[in-house]
């Protein structure tokens, strides 16, 4: 990466003297200064150019003369042939809501004309803001417009962004001027407790991006599904550093910089900082290869294709495929990211000690059945969870995942047994009112209705639902699946009706939640297709089933139980 972002700067630098040699000679001194990946030095050939121009004097003529260079040099980037069309604001195209699945996504302008993301080119995103400023101006966009409101109630995105750059060419001293403005706005006082750079660092974005970026390993839906190499691996240490660098005034633009002024500061010990080179150092070597395989900026890695002997040629083009070497690899990026996530949770919310302390690995048994869980490696989770399980035999979330493993074995007495522990501890631990009493509860009733047991299983997953609706109200995942639950047991029962209006009402819950592309929508279509059919309105069971399908494709590829259970649904439907 040290030496493709220098090339990338330079190709860029070509780029623009072809169009300052077709336009004629820039009327007043300037820079550019590039943001993203290009500042952090780990751009890719397919990564989106992000930048903005800094001007000495701000009038008409320099004005326009900067936009049509920028018009210039954005041609030459589309004449490469790898500018998806949804991302050059085109109404009409945006009116159908086209998806491009011809042009490969590689080297382009970042996207446009989307209020709120921030579009880091010089054009912004042609509404509210432009990326074509004196340095005094572009540092506003840090702070506050010329009417006292904060930008980043505005723009939600454009100040972090607008925060970490690198010089690209043009003026050595407008870029240093800039970098001075920014460090000025950033120590503006924000509330009468903290100032901008505080905000922004600790509390701005962050609850979104804890809950966007959650390694999210208790997420049991999650089992063998495909990995997005930038969201799963890449984008929660970069933001987390962002943020760190951002409070600690660390002024290295580059993620390797950044790790050692951190470690200097004191913020992470020595052995966290070389844990998080690694962690980086897989990735960015990870998404290198990933974006080379598809030749384009695609992500999706697939861990299940060669661990399980799927050895089609056709299908490992088709997709990126881990070996058990990289799928390794992923579990020592797991082992860093949940401490590192824990220890940032604490961070944020004042406990700085947890971040300072900590040595960033986690070789719980637990922590590793968990990882061997989301990889699809049952035989290894089992091992694992049984193995944490000998240390604390009374924590009910073992004894509960353990029954889930077993069920999914088809080993129902045996899954009944840890089920039924995990409740009468969870009972004992925190009373009936307990999100983890209502898994429990909701547990039992799929392993009794698993065994026939309709009327044992309805009343586990009424008590579960009684429970999650006290606690979370209508509008919650967990809610969602009691229903979904509900909905089966009602099926199986013959009450179709019943069967019908429990799954619509976790559909029109996780919609709402999730949007479409979503593991627990998958599920509900599943189960009101299923149910469609058994009323004889095979129409929309097929459409049902077809929508299903095309999610868990999606997320999962071909090769997966889930996958298996959709086709075969349709084969059904269509007999």
């Amino acid at each position: 990466f040290g030496e493709i972002t220098p090339q990338i700067k330079t190709f860029f630098e070509i780029l623009v003297k072809q169009s300052v040699d077709a336009l004629g000679a820039e009327p007043c001194e300037y820079a550019m200064i590039g943001f993203g990946s290009l500042a952090r030095e780990e751009v890719t050939p397919y990564s989106d150019l992000e930048f903005g121009i800094l001007i000495k004097e701000d009038n008409p003529i320099n004005r326009e003369y900067f936009k049509r260079l920028t018009s210039l040099i954005h041609l030459k980037v589309i004449n490469l042939g790898e500018t998806i069309l949804p991302a050059l604001d085109i109404p009409c195209i945006k009116e159908a809501n086209f998806f491009d699945s011809v042009t490969p996504r590689g080297f382009a302008f970042d996207g446009e004309g989307v209020q709120g993301k921030g579009c880091k080119t010089p054009f912004g995103n042609r509404q509210t803001f432009e990326l074509i400023q004196t340095p005094e101006k572009m540092a506003q966009y840090i702070a506050q417009d010329k009417h006292g409101k904060w930008w980043h109630q505005q723009e939600p995105h454009l100040p972090l962004e607008l925060v970490n750059f690198t010089h690209l060419l043009g003026s050595n001293e407008l870029t240093e001027q800039y970098r001075q403005k920014v460090q000025e706005k950033l120590n503006f006082p924000y509330r009468e407790d903290l100032n901008l750079r505080q905000h922004l660092a600790k509390y701005h974005l962050v609850p979104e991006d804890m809950i966007v970026f959650n390694p999210g390993m208790r997420d049991l839906d999650r089992q063998g599904m495909l990995f997005k190499v930038k969201n799963d691996f890449y984008r929660f240490p970069h933001l987390a550093l962002d943020r760190l660098a951002l409070l600690k005034e660390v002024l290295a633009s580059d993620t390797f910089g950044r790790i050692d002024q951190l470690n200097k500061l004191g913020v992470i010990t020595e052995g966290a900082a070389e844990k998080l080179k690694d962690w980086m150092s897989i990735v960015l070597f990870m998404r290198l290869k990933t974006y080379s395989h598809y030749q384009a900026q695609q992500e999706m890695m697939n861990p299940l294709i060669k661990p399980f002997g799927f050895d089609e040629p056709e299908l490992i083009k088709q997709q990126f495929a881990l070996d058990q070497e990289a799928l390794e690899k992923v579990k020592k990026i797991y082992r860093i990211f949940i401490p590192f996530y824990q220890a940032m949770q604490e961070f944020l919310a004042g406990h700085e000690n947890d971040l300072i302390s900590s040595d960033l690995e986690d070789k719980s048994l637990q922590t590793q059945g968990d990882i061997a869980l989301r990889l699809f490696q049952h035989e290894e989770a089992e091992k694992c969870y049984e193995g944490a399980k000998k240390a604390d035999p009374k924590n009910p979330q073992l004894l509960s995942v353990l029954g889930i493993i077993y069920q999914a074995q088809g080993k129902l007495s045996k899954a009944a047994e840890y089920a039924q522990e995990a409740l009468e501890l969870s009972l004992l631990l925190f009373s009936e009112n307990h999100p983890d009493v209502a898994r429990d509860y909701n547990n039992l009733g799929q392993i009794y209705l698993h065994q026939g047991d309709l009327k044992q299983a309805a009343e586990y997953a009424k008590k579960a639902l009684a429970i999650d609706l006290k606690l979370f109200g209508e509008n919650h995942q967990a809610v969602a699946i009691d229903y979904n639950n509900l909905g089966q047991i009602y099926l199986h029962q013959g009450d179709l009706e019943q069967a019908a209006e429990y799954s619509k009402k976790a559909l029109a819950i996780d919609l709402k939640l999730f949007g479409e592309n979503h593991k627990m929508v998958a599920i509900d279509y599943n189960n009101l297709g299923g149910i469609n059919q058994n009323q004889g309105d095979l129409k929309q069971a097929t459409e049902y089933a077809k929508k299903a399908l095309a999610i868990d494709l999606k997320l999962f590829g071909e090769n997966h139980p889930d996958v298996a259970r959709d086709y075969n649904n349709l084969g059904m439907i269509y007999k």
